[in-house]
């Protein structure tokens, strides 16, 4: 049996975040908050450290913010597990296995350690089985890399989801395009006159984007309600967690790819 790590109390300078954390963008996001949380209670969850195989600090991998927020704090230690020496592959494979499940983690960041991952273990299904995640989910993590600019920033901003970033990205090479049909996406009241922009628009790329939305405006929707039990419905939102969409989104998507695998659909 395996012996696992034990906490125990390291001081906040003898630990350095190591370039193998993968957490980059927002990291001050609710620092001062949780700053004030660590004063009343304390750090709650280890950070995660590990030792490098030469001497020196000991090298942050899971809990960022915690240290962060702990220095914030006045705290001069923090309650961690300490791993022994990791390569470069495991050391990014431990940071985003840790961090994978938490819903303020950035896209940007899933996207790179995801491409630094693909190059050290040279292929998707390996990076999929190493992080314990399908390999779609790997694929999503990819394709963000060749999301436009225009088209993230509306990410960053909250108002258009990733997945659908990318589907925007994969049905439309021009950056320019893409970013003008993000915004009109963006506009549609329902996931599927979203869904359905996106792919009249792939359908007719010579149209004017106004014409699109003529035709999208246009269209009738039937609607349906359906009820879920309690287990449908968490393995729903757990869905929507991982792939970062909506349940009217996801709901039609698995409609869809029954229907299609049925014969339903052509």
């Amino acid at each position: 049996m395996v012996q696992k790590p034990q906490a125990r109390l390291i001081p906040l300078d003898q630990i350095e975040i190591s370039p193998h954390n993968v957490r980059h963008t927002q990291v001050e996001k609710g620092l001062d908050e949780l700053a004030n949380s660590i004063r009343e209670y304390g750090v709650l969850q280890p950070v995660i450290v590990y030792r490098p195989q030469k001497s020196g600090k000991y090298q942050l991998l899971v809990g960022q913010r915690r240290y962060l927020a702990s220095g914030k704090a006045g705290e001069t230690d923090i309650p961690a597990l300490v791993l022994g020496p990791q390569d470069e592959t495991r050391a990014a494979i431990i940071s985003l296995s840790e961090n994978i499940h938490r819903l303020d983690l950035d896209y940007v960041d899933k996207m790179a350690i995801a491409t630094k991952l693909v190059e050290a273990l040279e292929s998707r299904r390996k990076v999929a089985n190493a992080l314990g995640v399908s390999l779609s989910t790997v694929y999503n993590w990819l394709g963000y890399a060749a999301v436009p600019p225009g088209v993230k920033s509306l990410v960053d901003e909250g108002r258009l989801g990733a997945v659908t970033a990318i589907r925007i990205a994969r049905h439309e090479e021009d950056p320019d395009r893409a970013a003008q049909i993000a915004k009109l996406v963006v506009e549609q009241p329902t996931s599927a006159r979203k869904d359905l922009f996106i792919d009249v628009a792939k359908a007719n790329p010579r149209k004017e984007l106004s014409e699109v939305a003529e035709i999208v405006a246009s269209q009738r929707f039937d609607s349906i309600t359906l009820h879920l039990t309690p287990v449908l419905r968490e393995a729903l939102d757990k869905a929507c967690q991982k792939f970062d969409s909506v349940r009217e989104d996801l709901a039609v998507r698995a409609l869809e790819d029954w229907l299609g695998m049925n014969g339903f659909l052509p």
